[in-house]
């Protein structure tokens, strides 16, 4: 089974190239620094750029109807839908076969009607925005000595100044591609006074956010809820890194100011569903590592991490049901936990306990990356061998965390994969779309992880059209146009097109995963050794209703671990240089 796929063969590839991606995320969503909106110097203002020609909007019905929104801006795929594609002139740097702008990435921003400067923007249309300019608050956060030593082990470039200053590059970036309709970004860098977890602090820190009344912030705390509720209570937008994984109902509730990065917990909990229940219920447990057990019909367990006692049980409630009522299946035992590393030894011993007394064969696992190493070593200590069900998690899905945990029971490991399928870093969407606009590489090798919110929030401004409000904002999100479908990029949606709830997070489709103990090749970080994670079919994604009946687990010839050179169908065009960027001259 391939553990790599392409053409760049050989050793030694680097950080630069295979950037520790998973290794960052971990410290900003489990230790609480956020890179990815770090960084910054002691001058609170730093001017944006202007505006392009053309860029995405949107039309009522999810961007595929005929019914026109007048306030918003009025997208390609919009008019072509209403049948007045022809009416607009939409520009030199809009692509007209794919109704896109002309950037190398797939799911490019949509072009957008010209805006029309005779017309005006409507001046101050809300809080943080002026006739002239759109005020962003970009959260700066305080990194833990120790913390941040963990993050550069694992190869991450952490120099504050150089990874704000690429935030503050990718907003220019999209400012300058996108349409801000006449005005400029003022990016005013927030530095916090505490740590991730620090409650107090954060609170602190969303009040100076709110004393600048500016229109959106992109990042925050990571351990703490308190600094985007208090933001969006202030109708503030919080985009990208605000929140971790805040429950559908949460977001709906402080509509339309949370914008968070990836999907929902409700939203991978519909994907589990549909696998297990196609794939799983009432079959043997085939997959187990005791041969005893192969041919018992499957009897399900949970494992799942917790910061605070009963978080998720009104989500588990609703998966358990569902569950029940439209797939015939059933948890027989739950085991929840607050995530503490270092009681991981105890947790474990109480967690196989619990499944071998009620005959789990098949345990899910929705965790933290650590303490799981304790759980697969203590179920070999027990003589325990079930099958490992990967469920929504936090980076537990990595080939890094993965090779920490007992090889004799992670064998036996496969279900929902969350990412992406992994490929060489320079390939990805922050990398391209950097090195196209700036003519060089990105500064820092966290890239990807920053590059999310200053595009969606850009994106959102791009299709809100002139009269710039966090209900236009919305609006235009919701009118995104459909988008295609990739194995290394996802599939993005707004609103009600999609998702039986109102849908404002992005990342709707997932793929399928399993571990491989003798595949070889590089981990997050660039360390080579054995044992991997594989993507089923070279990482085809599912949205929810399209999982299949059946998946080649474990025996898949074309899995992938990764890519060294895009798949065939998820090529990016390649068009020149922005006019007027610094690689165009």
């Amino acid at each position: 089974m391939a553990s790599e796929t392409g053409d760049g063969g050989g050793s030694g590839k680097t950080l630069r190239r295979y950037g520790p991606i998973a290794l960052i995320l971990v410290i900003m969503i489990i230790v609480g620094v956020v890179i990815a909106t770090g960084g910054g110097d002691d001058d609170d203002d730093v001017e944006g750029t202007g505006t392009s020609d053309t860029t995405e909007a949107s039309s009522s019905g999810g961007g595929d109807g005929t019914e026109i929104n007048p306030d918003i801006a009025l997208t390609y795929q919009a008019a072509e839908a209403a049948g007045i594609l022809d009416t607009v002139e939409w520009g030199d740097t809009c692509d007209t076969d794919t109704g896109r702008l002309m950037m190398p990435v797939n799911n490019a921003y949509p072009c957008v009607a010209p805006y029309d400067e005779a017309a005006g923007n409507g001046g101050a249309t809300t809080q943080g925005v002026t006739e002239d300019e759109i005020t962003i608050a970009l959260y700066k956060a305080q990194p833990d000595p120790l913390q941040q030593l963990l993050v550069e082990d694992a190869g991450a470039d952490t120099d504050p100044d150089a990874v704000n200053q690429t935030a503050q590059d990718y907003l220019a970036m999209f400012a300058d591609i996108g349409e801000t309709y006449g005005r400029e970004l003022n990016v005013v860098v927030v530095e916090a006074t505490g740590l991730a977890a620090d409650a107090t602090a954060a609170a602190a820190d969303a009040q100076k956010v709110i004393d600048l009344k500016p229109f959106a912030a992109i990042g925050g705390p990571g351990q703490t809820d308190v600094y985007w509720e208090t933001l969006v209570e202030a109708e503030i937008l919080c985009v990208g890194a605000c929140s971790i994984a805040a429950p559908a109902p949460d977001v709906e509730r402080v509509s339309p100011y949370l914008w968070p990065t990836g999907p929902n917990p409700d939203q991978a909990d519909v994907h589990l569903l549909e696998l297990m229940g196609k794939q799983l219920v009432g079959q043997p447990a085939e997959y187990a590592g005791d041969t005893a057990l192969q041919t018992e019909t499957r009897v399900f367990g949970w494992v799942q991490a917790e910061r605070k006692v009963d978080e998720f049980k009104e989500r588990n409630d609703r998966f358990e049901e569902t569950f029940a009522d439209e797939y015939g299946g059933e948890i027989a035992k739950r085991s929840t936990y607050i995530f503490d590393a270092a009681k991981g030894p105890e947790i474990a011993t109480n967690v196989i306990a619990q499944m071998k007394e009620a005959g789990v064969t098949t345990i899910i696992m929705s965790t933290d990356p650590l303490v799981p190493k304790n759980i697969t070593e203590e179920a070999t200590k027990q003589n325990y061998f079930p099958e490992w069900i990967i469920g929504p998690s936090v980076l537990a899905d990595t080939t890094i965390f993965g090779r920490t945990f007992d090889q004799q029971q992670w064998s036996h490991a496969f279900g929902l994969g969350l990412t992406l399928a992994r490929q060489d870093n320079q390939l990805g969407d922050s990398w391209q779309s950097y090195e196209w606009y700036y003519g060089q590489e990105p500064p820092v090798n966290s890239h990807a992880v920053i590059y999310p919110g200053p595009n969606r929030l850009l994106l959102g401004i791009h299709l809100a059209g002139p009269n710039l409000t966090p209900e236009t904002f919305r609006d235009g999100m919701f009118g995104y146009p459909p988008e295609e479908q990739g194995k290394t990029y996802a599939h993005d949606s707004w609103g009600n097109s999609l998702w039986p709830q109102t849908d404002y997070n992005s990342a709707d489709d997932t793929t399928a995963i399993y571990w491989d103990p003798d595949a070889t090749g590089e981990d997050e970080a660039g360390n080579e050794g054995s044992g991997m994670l594989l993507y089923v079919k070279g990482g085809e994604r599912y949205l929810p209703g399209g999982w299949p009946d059946s998946l080649p687990w474990f025996d898949d010839p074309d899995a992938v671990g990764i890519y060294t050179e895009l798949p065939a169908g998820d090529e990016v065009p390649d068009y020149p240089p922005w006019p007027g960027s610094p690689a165009a001259g």
